[in-house]
């Protein structure tokens, strides 16, 4: 009885009729394939090549699908129903710009480990940013995990390619004395009590835009993340519930906040007033019509004051960190300022804040000597 070959093992043979050299290959699937040509050489090249394909698992059970037609159904079955629009957005953005070009010609039977490996180096040489880089290899991955799912291929090159790192960004906080000359700048502006949020809180400041009316409590002093504001070309502004369970939380305020929140809220029922007065849009910051504030506007603004008072120049987010910072230098517990922040767990915030924990590692130490040393 003839032995039966395993799929992907291929045999070669000729075709007297024919006068053809033939090599076949016989897929996971059950399909087979097949190479026909004079030269004997030829098949056994092709033999070789397809075997080496189906050992990797970079064989695709469709020769024609190309990397532009998978990123497209990515898109729009994946990335387009399973998450954020902003998400959507920025994956988008960078499948157009940056993979489309370099890969999207190429059918995934020709897309290798070393090709991937050979584009992010000639983009490193190109000067292209660490951040569009592990972004390039993060959706690649990604991609290609659905491509495996979708059957397309059976393994993902992605896998056997060095991942560009993903870049850390220096933190630039200001100081305490800083934080209130800043402040200060801003006490009379329409704006404060979204800067005030800002640097007594932690809030994200898509979560400071989109705070509703009915989830700040002034006189409690306190308010509830339930929601984040974000806009969109072409979309505006948009709601878009909190991405965790730690980021849905109870902050409690400080006084030197409520107060300014109190001042915001008797300025919204001033505006309310007025006959420019629109559609209310239910937050508790507003234009004078009563529309959601740009994040946009909030942004030229803040730069503004930062030029005006000569202090250093930072980014809006980074007011988050100078929260955790000051408030992990005065030796408050890591899980409070986890809670506080919204992170989805203490590790993150350990990690993130690892600079200014180990400044504190002699605390512990001091403390068990006056405890316990002295005895």
């Amino acid at each position: 009885m003839a032995k039966h070959r395993s799929h992907g093992e291929g045999s070669i043979g000729y075709m007297e009729s024919k006068k053809l050299w033939v090599a076949r290959v016989t897929l996971p699937n059950g399909k087979r394939i097949a190479k026909y040509d004079k030269r004997q050489d030829v098949v056994k090249k092709w033999l070789l090549e397809e075997r080496t394909k189906l050992t990797n698992g970079f064989r695709p059970t469709n020769d024609k699908i190309t990397v532009a037609q998978l990123m497209n159904r990515y898109l729009t079955e994946y990335v387009e129903t399973q998450m954020r629009p902003t998400t959507y957005r920025s994956y988008e953005h960078i499948i157009r710009l940056h993979i489309l070009p370099e890969f999207g010609n190429y059918p995934l039977s020709k897309l290798t480990p070393d090709i991937l490996a050979n584009v992010y180096s000639k983009k490193r040489k190109d000067g292209q940013s660490k951040f569009i880089l592990y972004k390039t290899h993060k959706i690649m991955r990604q991609a290609l995990n659905r491509a495996i799912r979708w059957g397309y291929i059976t393994s993902n090159p992605t896998k056997l390619v060095d991942a560009p790192a993903f870049p850390k960004t220096k933190q630039t906080v200001w100081s305490a004395d800083q934080v209130k000359t800043f402040l200060a700048a801003v006490r009379n502006h329409r704006w404060a009590g979204i800067y005030y949020l800002a640097c007594g809180t932690g809030m994200r400041v898509g979560e400071i835009l989109g705070v509703p009316l009915n989830a700040l409590h002034v006189d409690e002093s306190y308010l509830q993340v339930v929601q984040s504001l974000y806009w969109l070309p072409k979309q505006g502004a948009i709601i878009q519930e909190p991405k965790t369970d730690g980021s849905r939380r109870f902050i409690q305020l400080p006084p030197f906040v409520s107060e300014v929140l109190a001042e915001t809220l008797q300025r919204r029922a001033e505006y309310a007033k007025s006959e420019r007065w629109e559609k209310d849009c239910g937050l508790v910051f507003t234009t004078s019509v009563g529309t959601p504030v740009e994040y946009r506007n909030v942004i030229t603004h803040f730069k503004k004051v930062i030029s005006e008072t000569g202090l250093p120049n930072i980014r809006f987010h980074d007011l988050r960190h100078t929260v955790a910072t000051l408030l992990l230098s005065k030796e408050i517990n890591p899980k409070i300022v986890q809670e506080l922040l919204g992170h989805a767990s203490i590790n993150l915030t350990l990690n993130t804040y690892s600079h200014v924990i180990k400044s504190m590692r002699g605390i512990a130490a001091n403390a068990l000597e006056e405890v316990v040393g002295s005895a």
